[in-house]
């Protein structure tokens, strides 16, 4: 069923934490909620699982009224599945009894319990450690059983708030592809907070940029990544180098624009004296010595800074006239 969310309003005492968000996500798809600390994307996970009120909007699920300004339906009546970043898993459970603990509140029979949880433990290659209890386990194995517990009783939605935040790089990096993977299998509609844009843009079928409470930019992670609509948009999500200055020529072939002084051609539309800015991705420059390479495009200057970033060097280089500071 999709999931509409129609201008949801949220505040904590004065503070307008939402501010009129809508979206729409369809079944089965994968979304992600993306952006900084405070801009509001766990509030709105958190309106969706029922765990907070809204001020205004409302969000439905097909043609069910699941929360509206003054009306709440209980979060065990959304069936939902909810991963945490703590995975809170009960201590005292084994791995068996944390994944059965919401099929036995259901009070499903007991073959059917144990059916299902194998199922589920299956799918995150977890049935081995059943036995087990959450202290024993590793941080990776923690997280597949909070995502075990999530699927079983077949939630029509899983929401995850930034489920792999508190692994290491490389053990987050694995969890990826291996929720993924179970997502995809699982065929269930996913919405995913993050502020990993590594995440979003690998995992997501369709990326949601949130910031200060609204929607920044959505469409898909190589739309939002090459053609970010805001300053914004262009910084968070990527690195990227931008230029202002104002349109000195047009032509059919594109504009020049001179950027304190420096005139730089691009492939855009813009009028003649219009100011812009220019957005250029580290990937998209060619580093070469001073007279080796003639460009269209070209900007010359002196590395003042390299950081060694295991598969790349990065560079900061600093361009005589410039008062942006260095590339």
């Amino acid at each position: 069923m999709t999931i509409h969310l129609d201008d949801i309003v949220k505040k904590f005492d004065a503070r307008q934490v939402l501010k009129g968000v809508s979206l729409q996500i369809e079944e089965g798809q994968f979304v992600a909620l993306l952006g900084p600390s405070g801009c509001g994307k766990t509030t709105l996970l958190n309106a969706i699982a029922g765990l907070t009120d809204l001020d205004g909007g409302s969000v439905r699920v097909g043609k069910d009224i699941w929360s509206a300004k003054g009306f709440s339906l209980p979060p065990e009546k959304r069936n939902v599945g909810m991963v945490f970043q703590d995975f809170a898993l009960w201590p005292h459970l084994s791995v068996y009894e944390n994944v059965a603990f919401g099929l036995k509140i259901k009070k499903l029979a007991s073959d059917e319990i144990k059916a299902r949880v194998f199922e589920v433990l299956d799918m995150v290659q977890m049935a081995e450690y059943a036995k087990q209890l959450p202290h024993q386990l590793s941080g990776g194995q923690k997280q597949r059983v909070a995502i075990a517990r999530a699927l079983a009783p077949r939630p029509t939605v899983m929401l995850m708030d930034e489920p792999l935040s508190s692994l290491d790089a490389k053990l987050r990096e694995q969890m990826r592809w291996d929720l993924l993977s179970v997502i995809r299998k699982a065929g269930i509609t996913t919405i995913y907070v993050t502020h990993d844009q590594v995440e979003a843009l690998s995992m997501a079928d369709y990326v949601v940029l949130m910031n200060n409470g609204r929607i920044e930019q959505m469409g898909i992670p190589t739309h939002i990544y090459q053609s970010p609509v805001s300053t914004f948009a262009a910084t968070f999500v990527g690195a990227s180098n931008l230029l202002t200055g104002e349109v000195v020529q047009t032509s059919d072939e594109g504009i020049v624009v001179n950027c304190g002084g420096h005139l730089l051609r691009a492939q855009s539309r813009a009028s003649l004296g219009e100011t812009v800015t220019l957005m250029v991705r580290p990937s998209d420059i060619i580093m070469v010595a001073d007279g080796e390479l003639t460009s269209r495009t070209k900007l010359s200057g002196a590395i003042v800074q390299r950081a060694f970033h295991g598969v790349i060097w990065q560079y900061r280089i600093e361009i005589p006239g410039w008062n942006r500071g260095p590339l």
